[in-house]
């Protein structure tokens, strides 16, 4: 009759049983109260923490847009202030965004918070239709000279139903959901600080009852059963370190003695495969080794390797050799392709020159602007060999048609660029001769190229700054797309702005380029020019040089002669590019009248 086992197993469950249970019963009440935590959280980080910020946001805008708005009515400033920009951006950008960002949150509040998010639409929208009525009306600095907009405008703020009631409204509809929001996170973080407060007490409970039933069911585990295993444990240590101990580990009649007898074996094969590895190390693919039994895979695994090895040494010798045949082979076609490449880069670079030829054929000779304007300059600083913006003159008996042109981009797509829009300018200019007039024949006949094609639309265009000036009278005509214009007359700086769009872009409102008329004078100097000046990167902290720059500079030198105007932007430019890569292609063109 064989001797029954008190196997291992039966012990550790006899033992763990009830810690196990407390430990499942604790990790169940954790459980409950971790997720009823994260449901909290989530609602509060997810929901109510982000809509309370949007709504603040909200909030401080409307009232910024209500201050911004009496500035407008009852400040007069040029269009370009600031607090005027900040206005149209607060009116038009951001407090839209902001609605937005609150729609996208409402979906998870009650429905009484959801109605009166409509409520804020609402009045949002009737708010807005007034500050675009505003904003229409007083337009410009010169609408503030009228009596009947300013009265308009300020009746905005005295009717019943005017701006500072509808901002009273969206301030009253904006603090209520602030209030909700700020009850609703106050009863969340309530609820959860109690359910922290009970989980604290159980765990209290529990961890001590745990630590009495874990230094009890240690203490008898570890006269029947740490014991031995410790042993074998500290027998495998000395093993992994590759150390093979002589000591034999006593087998007794459960598990533990099942491990000790296959952990002897263990040491014996071990040493049995450190030999057979030595062996293969040293190229001995004679020697012999056998598996531990027919289910043992490292044993299989190592014989396996053995024949692997071998095959693998003879192909790698093949491989060499066929390797080294290979790279002879590439080498010799290398050489050819080297060859090839040097070929078609000389075709490159020459096409390049002959396209620098075409493109200088179209640029006005020297002694023609000379014949035109006896004093000026003309620094052009192409980025590569060929270059997307370009000067053109044109005389049209007592009038002469000038302009500094930048089409997209630079280098041969910038070059094909200017040919198409110089030739537009020449065609154009036989029929029309005032600036903005040849702007929008030129515009139509860049957007009709560059847009034929509803699926293939082409985002290419071109800036310019185009100037008539009748020499008997000195009255001067400018029209431009981006680019500005430059006066300087008695060290005061004059600008006429151009239009916020380039020639070849497509617009929905389909405006017209409008001519600017400024009668000269003897002595004023006028400046036409490109980005890329503004836009070259440099300086002590590598940053752009900027149309402010640009403006006190020219400022600084207008009054000296043309020639050596030149010389000193052109210093000032490189010595601001320093080691930088150029930018863009640089233009400027100085006349003085």
């Amino acid at each position: 009759m064989s001797k029954v086992r008190f196997t291992v197993p039966a012990r550790l469950y006899l033992g763990f049983g009830t810690f196990i249970t407390i430990l499942l019963i604790a990790l169940y009440f954790v459980q409950t109260t971790l997720t009823q935590a994260e449901k909290v959280n989530d609602q509060l980080n997810n929901v109510h923490l982000p809509s309370l910020s949007a709504c603040r946001n909200l909030l401080l805008s409307i009232e910024e847009s209500l201050e911004l708005s009496k500035q407008w009515t009852y400040v007069q400033r040029n269009e370009d202030h600031e607090e005027r920009r900040n206005f149209t951006t607060l009116v038009s950008s951001t407090i839209p965004t902001e609605l937005k960002a609150i729609d996208s949150l409402k979906t998870f509040w009650s429905s009484e918070q959801q109605e009166e998010a409509k409520w804020i639409h609402q009045e949002w929208d009737t708010l807005q239709s007034k500050y675009v009525f505003l904003q229409n009306t007083l337009n410009s600095f010169e609408s503030y000279q009228d009596p009947f907009k300013v009265i308009q405008a300020e009746d905005l703020f005295l009717t019943n139903n005017g701006i500072p009631v509808k901002v009273a409204r969206l301030q009253y509809l904006i603090q209520d959901q602030l209030n909700h929001f700020h009850q609703q996170i106050q009863q969340e973080r309530g609820l959860m600080n109690a359910s922290f407060d009970n989980l604290y007490i159980l765990l209290g409970v529990l961890s001590a009852l745990t630590l009495f039933l874990g230094f009890a069911i240690a203490y008898i585990t570890s006269l029947s059963i740490t014991k031995p295993i410790r042993n074998i444990r500290r027998i495998l240590k000395k093993l992994s370190f590759g150390v093979y101990s002589n000591e034999k580990i006593e087998i007794s009649n459960d598990e533990i003695g099942d491990m000790a007898i296959a952990a002897n074996k263990l040491i014996e094969n071990f040493k049995t495969t450190k030999n057979f590895a030595s062996a293969l190390g040293q190229g001995n693919f004679d020697v012999e080794f056998s598996p531990l039994s027919d289910q043992d895979e490292m044993g299989k695994a190592l014989i396996q390797m053995k024949g692997d090895l071998f095959s693998y040494r003879n192909a790698m010798e093949e491989r060499v050799a066929a390797q080294t045949n290979a790279l002879l082979l590439e080498k010799n076609k290398s050489e050819d392709q080297l060859a090839q490449i040097e070929r078609l880069y000389a075709d490159l670079k020459s096409s390049i020159n002959y396209a620098k030829r075409l493109q200088d054929s179209i640029l006005p000779s020297s002694t023609a602007i000379q014949k035109l304007f006896p004093q000026h300059f003309i620094l052009f600083l192409p980025k590569d060999v060929v270059s997307g913006d370009f000067y053109w003159i044109q005389d049209q008996g007592n009038k002469t048609l000038f302009a500094a042109a930048d089409c997209t981009g630079h280098g041969v797509p910038g070059a094909f660029m200017s040919l198409i829009a110089h030739n537009a300018l020449n065609h154009v200019t036989k029929v029309y001769t005032k600036p903005g007039q040849i702007l929008n024949q030129v515009n139509r006949i860049a957007s009709t190229a560059f847009n034929t094609d509803e699926d293939e639309k082409i985002k290419d265009g071109m800036d310019i700054a185009l100037c008539s000036l009748d020499r008997t009278n000195l009255t001067l005509e400018f029209s431009g797309a981006q680019n500005p214009l430059y006066i300087i007359r008695d060290k005061e700086l004059i600008v006429l702005e151009a239009e916020k769009r380039s020639i070849g872009s497509e617009s929905k409102e389909h405006r017209l380029f409008a001519s600017h008329t400024f009668q000269c004078q003897e002595g004023d100097m006028l400046y036409l020019f490109s980005d890329g000046m503004p836009d070259q990167f440099g300086g002590p902290n590598n940053k752009k040089f900027m149309r402010k720059r640009m403006r006190e500079m020219v400022l600084a030198h207008a009054h000296e002669n043309c020639a050596k105007q030149k010389d000193i932007i052109q210093e000032l430019i490189l010595n601001w590019k320093g080691q930088e890569e150029q930018t863009d292609d640089i233009l400027l063109i100085g006349v003085r009248i």
